[in-house]
Protein backbone atom coordinates (compact mmCIF):
# COMPACT_ATOMS: atom_id res chain seq x y z
CA UNK A 1 0.00 0.00 0.00
CA UNK A 2 2.77 2.06 0.63
CA UNK A 3 4.58 1.84 -2.68
CA UNK A 4 1.42 2.36 -4.43
CA UNK A 5 0.58 6.04 -2.42
CA UNK A 6 4.48 6.51 -3.17
CA UNK A 7 4.14 5.86 -7.08
CA UNK A 8 0.62 7.94 -6.99
CA UNK A 9 2.87 10.78 -5.16
CA UNK A 10 5.33 10.34 -7.82
CA UNK A 11 3.18 10.20 -10.81
CA UNK A 12 2.79 13.82 -11.54
CA UNK A 13 6.86 14.11 -11.11
CA UNK A 14 7.12 11.58 -13.97
CA UNK A 15 4.63 12.49 -16.31
CA UNK A 16 6.94 16.19 -15.54
CA UNK A 17 10.09 14.39 -16.28
CA UNK A 18 8.75 12.76 -19.68
CA UNK A 19 7.25 15.52 -21.10
CA UNK A 20 10.99 17.18 -20.78
CA UNK A 21 12.92 14.29 -22.00
CA UNK A 22 10.01 14.66 -25.00
CA UNK A 23 10.65 18.72 -25.45
CA UNK A 24 14.73 17.65 -24.90
CA UNK A 25 14.28 15.32 -27.97
CA UNK A 26 12.01 17.93 -29.85
CA UNK A 27 14.64 20.60 -28.97
CA UNK A 28 17.66 18.55 -30.26
CA UNK A 29 15.92 17.63 -33.52
CA UNK A 30 14.91 21.17 -34.28
CA UNK A 31 18.43 22.03 -33.33
CA UNK A 32 19.88 19.08 -35.77
CA UNK A 33 17.49 20.30 -38.35
CA UNK A 34 18.00 23.82 -38.30
CA UNK A 35 22.46 23.08 -38.07
CA UNK A 36 21.89 21.17 -41.34
CA UNK A 37 19.73 23.75 -43.16
CA UNK A 38 22.62 26.31 -42.15
CA UNK A 39 25.44 24.45 -43.17
CA UNK A 40 23.68 23.71 -46.28
CA UNK A 41 22.65 27.51 -47.33
CA UNK A 42 26.50 28.09 -46.25
CA UNK A 43 27.70 25.59 -48.91
CA UNK A 44 25.31 27.07 -51.66
CA UNK A 45 26.53 30.66 -50.54
CA UNK A 46 30.19 29.17 -51.15
CA UNK A 47 29.71 27.84 -54.12
CA UNK A 48 27.80 30.61 -55.20
CA UNK A 49 30.52 33.22 -54.50
CA UNK A 50 33.02 30.62 -56.19
CA UNK A 51 30.78 30.39 -59.11
CA UNK A 52 30.54 34.57 -59.35
CA UNK A 53 34.82 34.87 -58.96
CA UNK A 54 35.15 32.06 -61.95
CA UNK A 55 32.96 33.95 -64.07
CA UNK A 56 34.77 37.35 -63.38
CA UNK A 57 38.12 35.57 -63.79
CA UNK A 58 37.02 34.53 -67.27
CA UNK A 59 35.32 38.04 -68.23
CA UNK A 60 38.83 39.70 -67.19
CA UNK A 61 40.86 37.26 -69.11
CA UNK A 62 38.56 37.26 -72.48
CA UNK A 63 38.40 40.93 -72.05
CA UNK A 64 42.27 41.06 -71.95
CA UNK A 65 42.76 38.68 -74.99
CA UNK A 66 40.58 40.98 -76.67
CA UNK A 67 42.58 43.96 -76.10
CA UNK A 68 45.61 42.30 -77.08
CA UNK A 69 43.57 41.52 -80.22
CA UNK A 70 42.65 44.74 -81.25
CA UNK A 71 46.21 45.55 -80.38
CA UNK A 72 47.48 43.20 -82.59
CA UNK A 73 45.37 44.45 -84.77
CA UNK A 74 45.90 48.06 -84.97
CA UNK A 75 49.83 47.37 -84.91
CA UNK A 76 48.63 45.20 -88.14
CA UNK A 77 46.58 47.91 -89.84
CA UNK A 78 49.03 50.77 -89.30
CA UNK A 79 51.55 48.27 -90.89
CA UNK A 80 49.95 47.44 -93.73
CA UNK A 81 49.36 51.21 -94.77
CA UNK A 82 52.38 52.06 -94.21
CA UNK A 83 53.68 49.81 -96.52
CA UNK A 84 50.76 50.76 -98.77
CA UNK A 85 51.62 54.18 -99.16
CA UNK A 86 55.04 53.48 -99.94
CA UNK A 87 53.72 51.27 -102.69
CA UNK A 88 51.81 54.04 -104.07
CA UNK A 89 54.83 56.41 -103.31
CA UNK A 90 57.17 54.01 -105.62
CA UNK A 91 54.67 53.63 -108.26
CA UNK A 92 54.51 57.83 -108.57
CA UNK A 93 58.14 57.64 -108.78
CA UNK A 94 57.84 55.24 -111.56
CA UNK A 95 55.16 57.05 -113.13
CA UNK A 96 57.40 60.28 -112.78
CA UNK A 97 59.91 58.73 -114.01
CA UNK A 98 58.52 57.09 -117.03
CA UNK A 99 57.41 60.59 -117.99
CA UNK A 100 60.92 61.72 -117.78
CA UNK A 101 62.12 58.98 -120.05
CA UNK A 102 59.18 59.21 -122.32
CA UNK A 103 59.80 63.30 -122.43
CA UNK A 104 63.46 63.04 -123.06
CA UNK A 105 63.19 60.13 -126.09
CA UNK A 106 60.86 63.05 -127.92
Amino acid sequence: MKDSQEAERLLPFKSLEERMLKYKKELETKYANDLESEVRRLKEFELSKIRIEEAQRYRQKIQEYRDELEVLQSDKLRELKLRESEAWERIKNRERDLDKQAFEQR
